[in-house]
């Protein structure tokens, strides 16, 4: 009997422990909308500090992990450079070829050997005024931390609601499961107090 008695309180408490979490965890969405009862007003968190979160998660993701640099370090690199080259010789190639049809093949293959040793001794100086130039429109028209503030205040709150829960679903059953038992050895003391102490 005392032992069902000492059981039983850890039970309830246990069940109320999990359900502290659940509703804790149901807490962090719902409800999506304020609404007041009384002096109080009840609203999910992440639903009442959307735009605060989404401006920090965008400076977070903008400073440390994807910042301008790193994008146009992933956009133009040196390696690009024989790219570059090759597409310029090819487009002038198709020009002056195009331009001097009228002329004997042998005069055209110099012309093209011609521009191509141009191109050759330029196109290092050419890349590098062009890769100047994408960088200075990237840093102009591009805000990585604008973008990702963009993108998470348009997520609608269900899909943001979906997207936590499925990328952090078995943390937050750990966080369920781990109320449930914290309840249940804190009923368990409880009863034995009860029981034994009181």
């Amino acid at each position: 009997m005392i032992i069902g008695k000492i059981l039983l309180i850890a039970a309830i408490s246990g069940f109320i422990g999990y359900m502290t979490n659940v509703f804790a965890i149901k807490a962090l969405f719902r409800p999506y909308v304020p609404f007041r009862l009384g002096p109080i007003v009840f609203q999910g968190l992440i639903p009442k500090r959307k735009d605060e979160l989404a401006e920090k998660v965008a400076e977070i993701v903008g400073q440390e992990f994807l910042s301008q640099d790193d994008l146009m370090d992933r956009l133009i690199s040196q390696e690009d450079e024989k790219y570059f080259t090759e597409f310029i010789a090819n487009r002038i190639n198709q020009v002056v070829i195009e331009k001097t049809s009228f002329l004997p093949s042998a005069f055209q293959y110099k012309l093209v050997g011609a521009v191509n040793t141009q191109i050759e001794q330029e196109s290092p100086r050419l890349f590098e005024d062009f890769k100047s130039m994408a960088e200075n429109q990237i840093q102009e028209k591009v805000d990585v931390s604008a973008i990702i503030q963009e993108k998470i205040q348009a997520l609608d709150l269900a899909q943001m609601e979906e997207l936590v829960l499925r990328v952090s679903h078995k943390e937050l059953k750990a966080i369920e499961w781990l109320g449930l038992i914290m309840g249940a050895a804190i009923g368990f003391i409880q009863g034995i107090i009860t029981v034994y102490v009181l």
